[in-house]
């Protein structure tokens, strides 16, 4: 176990890749699960040439966590794999992290090797498997063993585009045969997604695929923005006529988790027209009625599901039985830079901002009014602290 000290110049090199408290977030909730369930890294041939001491830098900060992924060599070019490896052992070993190659079926070597600070470090060579389609479904048959719940893989250029744009999420499987369809693609891009979907499509437990470059890795690992390409199942949503079917228990839970702060007792005998629930309680969307249409009231993902793609597909879910909504936030609200990408317009007042969509123009200024005069449903942030979710 690192340190407090080691941990603190870790925390302090994380605020030059966002907020300490968004970082600080993260190595709480990694460190409160199983070392081996961290998650592993797949670091690609070229990335093991040509961008290496970029790898150890990222593992040594990993490592001053006490965090231990299992690193993996040769699961699309296998030839070098070996030798990779035994050069990473030897080169954390002189910065003073342990480290041991161990076979891909060794399950219980590797669990002992994450519980006892060393990382596991598999060479997938041709041995483990003639095909990549082989070599990476023995990965992500360790993955399931582990219940590791991350999979990233380290490519030179970073994450997928698009018309020169970055993608920062790819459903699987919907987004998929569009994506292997487009011409921005390399070779090894288009074998990365389709061995990522099948992973996560064949995964018994939650398992997302990220697709990121060596230079990005803890910016990837420690924002909920993220730094590459995220592949992830699509969140599967219920959909409530009020509050019939809600578990309302779980769904305050939920809330509380979201805002850091509980729901008043008066938000659940307010009569509501929807709620949307994701499958495992980890996002809502509530809606009201009003003389506009549906009124957003509260949105809401669980801390641990941030930057998973849960609350666009709440929306989507949303948007898909509304063409209109209005809602507000608190001004201090982080996550209002997204609604204003959602949103057809917003007005900002010092305590709230007001969003819309679909509602027309001249009936805006009445909207805005009506969403302003609107009860509370969380008490206040504390003083300094702001709320993440609306």
């Amino acid at each position: 176990m690192p340190t407090n000290a080691s941990a603190d110049v870790v925390l302090r090199f994380l605020e030059s890749v966002g907020r300490r408290a968004e970082a600080e977030f993260y190595v709480q909730l990694f460190r409160a699960e199983p070392r081996e369930q961290f998650g592993a890294i797949a670091v690609d041939a070229n990335v093991a040439r040509y961008a290496f001491e970029a790898v150890v830098l990222h593992l040594r900060f990993l490592a001053g966590l006490g965090l231990t992924p299992v690193v993996a060599f040769g699961a699309f070019a296998p030839v070098d794999a070996f030798e990779h490896a035994a050069r990473l052992v030897r080169r954390l070993g002189r910065e003073g992290v342990a480290a041991q190659i161990l076979p891909v079926g060794d399950v219980e070597g590797i669990i002992a090797a994450c519980r006892a600070g060393k990382l596991p470090v598999l060479a997938l060579t041709a041995d483990e498997g003639a095909s990549p389609d082989e070599r990476v479904d023995r990965l992500g048959a360790l993955l399931g063993r582990l219940q590791s719940r991350k999979l990233i893989f380290l490519h030179r250029p970073g994450g997928l585009r698009a018309n020169g744009a970055l993608l920062p999420q790819v459903t699987v499987p919907g987004d998929v045969p569009s994506l292997l369809a487009a011409r921005d693609l390399t070779r090894k891009e288009r074998a990365m997604v389709q061995q990522s979907s099948r992973l996560v499509l064949a995964a018994t437990h939650r398992l997302a695929v990220t697709i990121t470059s060596p230079f990005n890795l803890l910016r990837e690992l420690f924002t909920v923005k993220g730094a590459g390409t995220l592949l992830r199942r699509g969140a599967v949503t219920a959909r409530h006529e009020g509050w019939d079917g809600v578990d309302r228990a779980r769904l305050r839970a939920l809330i509380a988790s979201s805002f850091g702060r509980e729901p008043v007792d008066a938000f659940f005998e307010r009569p509501v027209l929807r709620v949307y629930v994701e499958e495992h309680y980890r996002g809502c969307a509530v809606l009201g009625d009003s003389p506009f249409g549906p009124y957003l009231t509260k949105f809401a993902t669980d801390r641990e599901a941030r930057g998973e793609g849960i609350a666009r597909d709440l929306w989507d879910a949303m948007m898909a039985d509304s063409t209109t909504v209005f809602w507000r936030a608190r001004s201090s609200n982080p996550i209002n830079e997204w609604y204003t990408k959602l949103a057809d317009g917003l007005l900002k007042t010092p305590e709230w901002w007001v969003f819309w969509k679909g509602i027309s123009l001249a009936r805006v200024p009445d909207a805005v009014a009506w969403a302003l005069a609107q009860p509370v449903d969380l008490p206040p942030p504390a003083q300094g602290v702001a709320a993440t979710v609306p």
